[in-house]
């Protein structure tokens, strides 16, 4: 839920960050380290192929393109070759493989082909190789987008929330007039968020974060609110809290 305004004591540095959608830096951060754990195992398995990996020739039994769709409906083709082998000194083995649409289109049912195994887990297989290790380099290359895509949502929020408490801290405490409630696109648990609109004393306009519409009736319009004068914006007392007297 929004935060109350603070009017009794200053706000944290912390509060302030995640107000200003610092949270959402929490996202592509679980997703960067998940990606990055997965590329870690993949690498080790695709070092065990070069260790231990065998050669050898199966039978493809069947191929399959499973279709999945997300919350927008997009659209997702995963490919799947099922093949028959025989690892060495061990009976008969059939596995399914997660592959690429090339290889999947290529392995005719019926048909021999070629493909690699680990001697001690058969069951893990490449039908390219080297595929595991591409796989990989390319899982190590999407967690550094999200890595990058990390380090702005954490930049941009902490940025803003430095500015505010510069703002309170050496920023002019000057007085301004409400002149409406706004209405954002924001829904916290279905309910419209609003942002407290002022004009101060030389005609400037500015804006708090957003909060419950009931919380900012006790600011109606006409009355006046106390505001801090940053280098590019003004912030309200309401959001940053008062400056701390002994500052």
């Amino acid at each position: 839920m929004p935060a109350e305004p603070s009017l009794s004591r200053p706000v944290s540095f912390s509060r302030l960050f995640h107000r200003m959608g610092g949270w959402i830096a929490y996202i592509p951060l679980v997703v960067t380290l998940i990606l990055t754990l997965v590329s870690h195992f993949t690498l080790r398995t695709a070092e065990r192929f070069d260790a231990e990996g065998i050669e050898t020739v199966g039978t493809v039994l069947g191929r399959d393109i499973r279709v999945s769709h997300d919350s927008d409906g997009d659209e997702t083709r995963s490919y799947f070759v099922k093949v028959r082998f025989t690892p060495d000194g061990s009976a008969p083995l059939t596995v399914e493989q997660n592959t690429d649409a090339a290889t999947h289109d290529r392995s005719a049912i019926g048909t021999p082909v070629t493909l690699w195994y680990l001697a001690s887990e058969p069951d893990t297989i490449e039908l390219s190789r080297g595929e595991t290790r591409t796989a990989s380099a390319v899982t190590q290359g999407i967690a550094l987008v999200f890595g990058t895509i990390f380090l702005a949502a954490l930049w941009v929020p902490a940025r803003r929330a430095i500015a505010a408490l510069r703002a309170r801290r050496y920023g002019a405490r000057e007085r301004a007039v409400v002149t409406e409630h706004l209405r954002t696109h924001i829904t916290v648990n279905s309910r419209r968020l609003y942002r407290l609109a002022w004009r101060d004393e030389r005609g400037r306009e500015g804006k708090s974060l957003p909060y419950r519409r009931d919380i900012l009736r006790a600011f109606p319009e006409g009355s006046r609110i106390s505001i801090y004068q940053g280098l590019t914006k003004a912030w309200w007392e309401g959001d940053v809290g008062p400056r701390d007297p002994r500052t």
